[in-house]
């Protein structure tokens, strides 16, 4: 196949697409049809046979051909076109839908940005120029292929010779796809370099506007840009010579044709109305097969996009258990066992080992220094990765025999970077509970002791966040507590919550939390150990292995890790800013 334009991925076939392929090579074949008229009235006319009796019909005949072509390429086109477009479609949805079942692995390895850019950017691309280059290609395909058969009713041997020259100009498409994908390549380092000054140059203006040195850090953006307008130039010349040899070899077979038949002609072997015919058909079959090149060459700028995407449909999905299948049942209460626990992030361990019990009602902290594996087993007891080895137990049955959905409804998060979406108050806090009234909702934002500050918004709980203003870190939090308090969870995961807030916004936030930890199976992820210090039981975690296990005091006694970062924080909060000599 001279080009892979992805239809596949759409998972269905389109008909329209084939009825579009169909008629564009009824349009070329009607197209070409006029000159075979035209030569039989030119024939009639030379030899004498033509009489007044024929211009109707020679006239009809021309007509019928020009109606039949318009016919043919509106309706081909259509097809095509509507085809390429939905297909094309289908495939960027099928292709959503896939990426919102990887497992939260992938996105750690995948920059978010990149696969966005192929999601919006790059399909748009890719779409413009598929749904526009298909009919196209398929126009020009058929072209040649319906003019050569034209050629040979004229005359055979005129028309194997005007058809053999063009397979061997076809070996020149993929000598032009290999340029094109190394040129692309070069192109795509140099956009994200490109990219990435862009944004260091917008998202810094502030500091280095303080520090005075906009001057040179422009002059390095401005040096991206141009390399990446080099880089744009290089790859649309990139193909140049491959399509300039495929060019030369279709215009060689042409003056071939046009100098063999000539010599026909003059050596009596061909009459010189067929031979006239011939070369006016040879000439509309090479421009055609001229022009094929241009739009393959278009086609392949999709080629590389094409090959990202079908690699992130590559990506396995995170399994899961279909609701209706036959399984465990789901747990009707909430203890989490975690039994030989191993897990890595490629040849990096990060877990190794763990076994560890939650009990309902009670409270247990994840602690230890920064990369030690609070984080990821937090993430493994809500499968947004899973184990390599060993089990995790919701009420005794395994999370991984759980539907993804129902492990959802009973596990409620609550991180330190909250997200919002461009959706009013209600919609952001019923993120989890897409159903509840709006009631619960209010319920839920009192208790999260949000219910305040969301009245005095422009339209209360009818706010559109993007448009209501922008929120405090605490009102994001207490909007996050709201959420989850909504879901009401059995097990709640909590990332700190109030590490980066002022003590205001902290006392409210560690309200909202009182009221949605109780009778919950709780898991802290603790950054400040004092805010953890009443749990009913701390995992000192280091290395990936716990260390560590018991309660505030008797982990204080046992003057170990636990000890040494308390201590650690301790003479943290005591230090203090000196001035050196008289104020």
């Amino acid at each position: 196949m001279l080009m892979d334009f992805g239809f596949d991925l759409a998972g269905r076939t389109e008909p329209r697409l084939r009825r579009g392929a169909l008629l564009s090579a009824l349009g070329a074949l009607t197209e070409a049809a006029p000159l075979l008229v035209a030569y039989v009235a030119l024939d009639g006319v030379f030899s004498g046979a033509a009489t007044g009796a024929w211009i109707p019909y020679t006239v009809a005949a021309l007509a019928g051909c020009v109606a039949l072509t318009a016919l043919f390429n509106a309706l081909g086109g259509t097809d095509s076109f509507i085809a390429t477009y939905g297909l094309v479609c289908d495939a960027r949805l099928r292709l959503a839908d896939h990426l919102r079942r990887l497992p939260m692995g992938f996105w750690t390895r995948a920059r978010t940005g990149a696969v966005g850019s192929v999601l919006t950017d790059e399909f748009a691309i890719y779409t413009e120029i598929v749904t526009h280059v298909w009919s196209l290609v398929v126009t020009h395909l058929a072209k040649p292929v319906a003019i050569g058969l034209v050629v040979l009713v004229v005359d055979w041997r005129l028309g194997l010779l005007a058809l053999a020259t063009l397979p061997l100009a076809m070996l020149a498409i993929p000598w032009s796809h290999r340029l094109l994908n190394r040129a692309s390549d070069r192109l795509a380092h140099t956009k994200a370099r490109t990219h990435a000054r862009l944004v260091e140059y917008v998202t810094g203006i502030g500091t280095l506007r303080e520090y005075g040195q906009t001057g040179p850090f422009h002059a390095r953006l401005e040096a991206a840009l141009e390399e990446f307008e080099r880089a744009q130039m290089k790859t649309e010349l990139a193909p140049a010579p491959a399509l300039f040899t495929y060019k030369l070899v279709v215009w060689l077979g042409f003056s071939l044709t046009i100098g063999i038949g000539a010599w026909m002609v003059a050596a009596g072997h061909l009459e010189p109305t067929r031979y006239l015919l011939a070369a006016l058909l040879s000439l509309q079959l090479y421009a055609a097969a001229s022009g094929l090149s241009n739009h393959l060459a278009m086609a392949r700028f999709a080629s590389r996009t094409l090959e990202r995407i079908r690699a992130l449909f590559d990506e396995p999905p995170q399994p899961d258990v279909a609701p209706d299948d036959a399984g465990p049942r789901p747990p009707r209460d909430a203890p989490i066992e975690v039994e030989g626990v191993h897990f890595a992030y490629g040849d990096r361990p990060a877990i190794v080992g763990v076994d560890a019990a939650f009990r309902p009602g009670t409270v247990t902290a994840l602690v230890g220094p920064s990369g030690s594996g609070k984080s990821t087993l937090a993430h493994l007891l809500t499968r947004l990765w899973d184990v390599e080895r060993g089990s995790i137990r919701i009420g005794g049955t395994d999370i991984r025999d759980l539907p993804l959905a129902t492990l959802r409804r009973h596990i409620a998060t609550v991180l330190q970077d909250v997200v919002l979406f461009r959706e009013t108050v209600t919609e952001n806090i019923r993120l989890g509970r897409p159903d509840a009234s709006r009631e619960a909702v209010v319920a839920a934002a009192k208790a999260a002791r949000a219910h305040d500050f969301i009245e005095a918004l422009p339209d209360g709980y009818d706010t559109v966040l993007e448009e209501g203003g922008g929120l405090s870190g605490g009102q994001s939090q207490r909007i996050s507590i709201a959420r989850a308090l909504l879901v009401d969870a059995p097990v709640l995961v909590l990332d700190e919550a109030t590490s980066s807030v002022d003590p205001q916004n902290e006392s409210l936030i560690q309200q909202g939390l009182a009221a949605l930890v109780r009778d919950r199976t709780v898991v802290v992820i603790a950054h400040r150990l004092w805010t953890v210090q009443h749990a009913d039981q701390i995992l000192v975690l280091d290395g990936g292995r716990i260390v560590e296990r018991g309660t505030h005091d008797a982990l204080l006694a046992a003057g170990g890790l636990y000890h040494h970062l308390w201590e650690t924080q301790r003479e943290s909060r005591r230090w203090r800013l000196e001035r050196d000599g008289p104020a």
